[in-house]
């Protein structure tokens, strides 16, 4: 995860990334991070946590507890697993914190499997009862020669 401290404090030259990653020009649309608010929001307090431990610890000491409160604070900012939106924004924050070495890939396959399992429930969700109500009783009589 030292790797990561790395990543976010590097003055190295950076990539252009307001250019799309392939030619296809649709899929440029969230090439940054910071393009998507949920992953920016794990981000940032993914850097708060970091920096705030960091700060409480003796130079020689190890990064370790700094990185650990980092990556609880990144796992509790991610969006709840409620409707298709935020479920979508948990799959990006999850393979985002793959990508930088935030969590570790065992564990994301626990956080997508949770968020397959919501978006199950979500196309399961019973359809909503129709604007009209339905006629309840015995149909009226046919006005047909012989009803009776």
């Amino acid at each position: 995860m030292a790797q990561l401290d790395e990543l976010l404090d590097s003055d190295e030259e950076k990539p252009d990334l307001d250019k799309p990653a392939s030619g296809d020009g649709d899929s440029g649309k969230l090439d940054r991070p910071s393009d998507n608010k949920a992953v920016a929001r794990c981000m940032t307090a993914w850097r708060y946590a970091y920096n705030k431990k960091r700060a409480e610890l003796d130079e020689d000491e190890s990064q370790y507890p700094a990185e650990r409160a980092a990556c609880q604070a990144y796992l509790r900012a991610m969006p709840p697993l409620t409707g298709h939106k935020n479920i979508s924004e948990f799959i990006a924050c999850v393979t985002y914190a793959v990508i930088i070495k935030a969590i570790w890939p065992r564990d994301a396959e626990q956080y997508l499997a949770a968020a397959k399992v919501a978006l199950g429930a979500i196309y399961h969700q019973p359809k909503p009862p129709d604007e009209k109500p339905k006629r309840e009783g015995r149909p009226p009589k046919s006005s047909t020669p012989g009803g009776k």
